[in-house]
């Protein structure tokens, strides 16, 4: 078996874990995915996520442009985007009795474009080896295609965030990213 690795990684979810598990710290996903390939060779990094709309929060849009310039800016990355939508949410106060409505901008498409990308592209042969940086037990299922399609399939996630063990269990390799792993992975 040869070693060609590509990653994928889901970047919100990667974003929101560190942030929870390491008081607003952020990773450097070209350092992250050098680190994981090891002394395999890395032949691109797929990074997934939905863009902000400036109309809803001009800082926080402004501050992932300029992410994805950053990322842009490394030949062995592509971003991958899904699209954002918008979700009322009425919520009533136990104490009060109060009804208010909510508002969110979730993602889209985004694990359907990773499961995508991450089967397809091993049905054309692109890598031997999958390291998806992500925790949802969405990727179960295209891990053992994968895995059928006679890839390997390598995962790693926090473990102080809602890493699937169904996850963990299907991939050939599993990595857990504290602190003590990170310490050379931080932006």
């Amino acid at each position: 078996m040869s070693d060609r690795v590509l990653v994928f990684i889901d970047g919100s979810n990667l974003e929101m874990a560190i942030k929870d598990a390491f008081e607003n710290k952020r990773v450097d996903p070209l350092k992250l995915a050098r680190k994981l390939t090891d002394n395999r060779r890395l032949m691109k990094i797929n990074y997934y996520e939905a863009p902000l709309w400036e109309s809803v929060n001009p800082r926080t849009y402004k501050t992932q442009r300029k992410f994805f310039e950053f990322l842009r800016s490394d030949p062995f990355i592509e971003i991958r985007l899904g699209r954002r939508a918008k979700r009322d949410r009425e919520h009533t106060c136990t104490k009060c009795g109060h009804v208010f409505n909510e508002t969110s901008w979730e993602q889209k498409g985004v694990d359907s474009l990773l499961t995508f990308d991450l089967i397809t592209l091993a049905t054309r042969d692109a890598y031997d080896i999958a390291i998806i940086i992500a925790g949802d037990q969405d990727f179960v299922c295209p891990v053992l295609e994968v895995r059928m399609l006679g890839k390997q399939a390598e995962n790693a996630f926090t473990d102080n965030s809602a890493w699937s063990s169904v996850l963990k269990g299907v991939a050939d390799k599993t990595v857990s990213l504290d602190e003590l792993y990170l310490y050379d992975c931080w932006r």
